[in-house]
């Protein structure tokens, strides 16, 4: 190889070397690539976020206790429709059945009393006139009135028995209709829980029978004292649940309790206890899938406003504080912000930022201040 040869190829080899260095410092030198956008002012509306659970807005939960008695009889089964009033099951008392016949005795006797205690007062008259005709009235009187004071004794004495026979007679028959467990309201049977009455182990906590109206449903919840001062009855509600996550709801605030339900905050004695108010929202439209007992999240708007915003994406926290990554000359730089109303993907930003600042919405995993970065 001659030397003309060996300047060409060194001529080349070094311009591929400026070439590789120039495309180096291009796509390397400059650092990653990052999206920016700056903060623009828009309308944002704040949301509370409250978890609730699905009830039925109207059902009957029955409940039976052994002073009451044992269920002799089930009418109706699981899935049945009921109107009010039907009869559902009766109940059987061995000792109310003692009673009522105690009563009747009680009664009867109270009632031959009086009807013995008529007649002794009836020959007691008889024997008056006579004895009139004998002695006089007067010595008549004098001889008798005592034997007709103890008889109307007698006798007011077993009035004030039959009367509290009576009296008895109807507590009787209240607890003798209680036997039988009717319907409150037009519905379906939902359960009927013969499986633990046949075992003898019903507990007091157990619901015998559960009938429901399965065409309407709310959602109820609890709010902090605070939260109540922003919410009114007939607000707008969006509802959605995690088991159904394609579907949503819209409901609005039936009502708003006036008493607070106060709830323990760690479950041990004499600790502060947070104050909360239960909040009921009625569902509208169709319900589809939705169950009794499902868990949702309620989404109350509580107030539109025009505000500064960026993209929650563009927002970080180090668990000091929330702070974003701001564009300077090539170079980032890390800025703590004070944040306000998060609404859907937007953030409300307080303090830290300006108009003119662009800011990193999308960027690489790690970054941090003074990284050299490339604009999109």
């Amino acid at each position: 190889m001659n030397k003309k040869t060996w300047i060409a190829v060194g001529v080349i080899s070094l311009i591929i070397l400026t070439v590789s260095v120039s495309v180096y410092r291009q796509v390397f030198a400059k650092g990653p690539s990052v999206k920016i956008t700056k903060m623009i002012h828009e309308e944002i509306s704040e949301k509370l976020m409250v978890p609730g659970t699905v009830k039925l807005q109207e059902e009957q939960v029955i409940y039976t206790s052994p002073e009451k008695g044992e269920v002799k009889e089930f009418f109706v089964q699981e899935g049945q429709s009921v109107k009010s009033g039907t009869v559902l099951a009766k109940l059987e008392n061995p000792q109310l059945d003692l009673e009522i016949e105690q009563n009747k005795l009680a009664i009867e006797t109270a009632k031959l009393k009086i009807s013995q205690m008529d007649k002794q007062i009836k020959q007691l008259k008889d024997k008056e006139r006579t004895l009139i005709e004998q002695v006089g009235k007067k010595e008549a009187k004098k001889q008798l009135d005592p034997e007709f004071d103890r008889l109307e004794m007698e006798k007011e004495l077993a009035n004030l028995d039959l009367k509290q026979a009576n009296l008895q007679k109807d507590l009787l028959a209240k607890r003798q209709s209680e036997l039988e467990i009717k319907s409150t309201i037009d519905g379906f049977v939902l359960t009927i829980n013969k499986q633990v009455v046949a075992s003898g182990q019903l507990a007091n906590s157990e619901p015998l029978i559960h009938i429901g109206k399965m065409d309407g449903m709310n959602v109820t919840g609890l709010l902090s004292e605070y939260d109540t001062l922003k919410v009114q009855v007939g607000q707008k509600v969006h509802l959605r649940s995690d088991a159904l996550t394609d579907q949503k709801w819209q409901g609005e605030i039936s009502n708003i309790g006036i008493l607070p339900e106060k709830t323990s905050q760690t479950g041990m004695p004499n600790e502060t206890q947070a104050v909360q108010y239960p909040i009921t929202v009625k569902i509208n439209g169709e319900l589809k899938d939705l169950k009794p007992g499902f868990q949702v999240i309620m989404e109350i708007e509580t107030e539109k406003k025009m505000a500064a915003v960026l993209p929650i994406d563009a927002i970080h926290d180090d668990g000091n504080g929330s702070y974003v990554f701001l564009v300077k000359d090539g170079i980032i730089r890390k800025q703590k912000v004070k944040t306000g109303v998060a609404s859907g993907q937007k953030i409300e930003i307080l303090e830290g930022v300006t108009a003119k600042d662009r800011v990193v919405v999308n960027g690489p995993d790690k970054m941090k201040d003074g990284m050299e970065v490339t604009v999109k």
